[in-house]
């Protein structure tokens, strides 16, 4: 009972994620690229502020005077620059797009793994697999036509699903490099540290080129960063990462497809945010694609070591 109830906190904390950042937007009258791109930075540079005692070792010396292991520096680069694109992207698609369209389409991440797995190391997905990314696809394309219209939720419907699908196929090569890394001997705090200190460093430019003479925030845009950290972060993540120790990490990704739906759940209370039966469709059979997908994907001997893809 006391997994099952981590495991529930956990998703409940990630779900939140779209609905603290939609509340982050209200507090200064609306959101927009910039402040989507200043809350990634903020996200990004608090979690690395938080980290950061990973590094320290038994002695008084930090860790980080250290070499990395061999073959992990660049890929920790890369991937905290993806990292950076990955948050930069979806918390502006949440300026621009419904809650319920944008938290589906970031869910694709399983799907756009499997996919980038084939085209960089050639391992051809089976034809289960094949079935499932059908079927998310054709759920994804009317979720995108259920928004074209602009009946829906959101100043740009389109620019905000794009924003949503630029950030799922960045969050996942983000995932494959942390498992490369992980393998040649680079721990995950560490490595969570060295990736958010480059993705808030690898935002500072775009933050700066979007959001200029904007501020002062009231107190409660940045309460609402931080608890984008520690709830999203810190809580959620580390919740459904502590489950894998005793539940199978692919029910725990299949668990977290439950995001979008307690996301939209949340925006129809909050906001009064209701997506079209168009979109809510297309979300429905979105879900089925990606569940597939990663069940027909799920190793057949998992182990407490294996990690889920998790949600952002």
């Amino acid at each position: 009972m006391v997994v099952v109830g981590v495991l529930a906190v956990g998703i409940v904390a990630v779900s939140a994620s779209a609905l603290i950042t939609r509340e982050a937007y209200d507090a200064t009258g609306g959101g927009s690229t910039g402040r989507g791109l200043l809350i990634a930075l903020s996200r990004l540079a608090l979690a690395a502020a938080l980290t950061l005692p990973a590094w320290r070792t038994r002695g008084d010396a930090p860790a980080v005077t250290r070499l990395l292991p061999p073959g992990t520096g660049g890929r920790a680069v890369a991937g905290g620059v993806l990292l950076g694109l990955h948050f930069g992207t979806w918390l502006p698609s949440l300026a621009f797009t419904s809650i319920a369209a944008s938290t589906t389409i970031v869910t694709t991440v399983p799907v756009w793994v499997v996919l980038l797995v084939w085209a960089a190391r050639g391992q051809r997905p089976s034809a289960r697999t094949g079935v499932g990314i059908a079927i998310a696809i054709g759920g994804g394309a009317l979720v995108a036509l259920g928004d074209v219209d602009g009946l829906d939720a959101g100043s740009n419907p389109l620019l905000g699903n794009v924003l949503a699908l630029a950030a799922a196929v960045t969050y996942s090569a983000h995932l494959l490099l942390g498992q490369e890394v992980q393998a040649r001997g680079l721990g995950i705090w560490r490595w969570t540290t060295v990736v958010t200190t480059v993705g808030a460093v690898a935002l500072v430019p775009l933050v700066v080129a979007t959001a200029p003479g904007e501020g002062p925030f009231p107190l409660r845009f940045w309460v609402a960063v931080v608890a984008l950290c520690v709830v999203s972060q810190l809580v959620g993540h580390s919740s459904l990462t502590w489950s894998t120790q005793w539940i199978s990490p692919t029910l725990v990704s299949v668990a977290i497809l439950l995001e979008p739906v307690l996301a939209s759940a949340g925006a129809a209370a909050l906001y009064d945010e209701v997506p079209g039966g168009l979109v809510l469709l297309g979300a429905a059979v979105l879900v089925v694609g990606v569940g597939l997908t990663t069940l027909a994907e799920r190793p057949s001997d998992p182990t407490p070591a294996d990690e889920p893809v998790r949600a952002p």
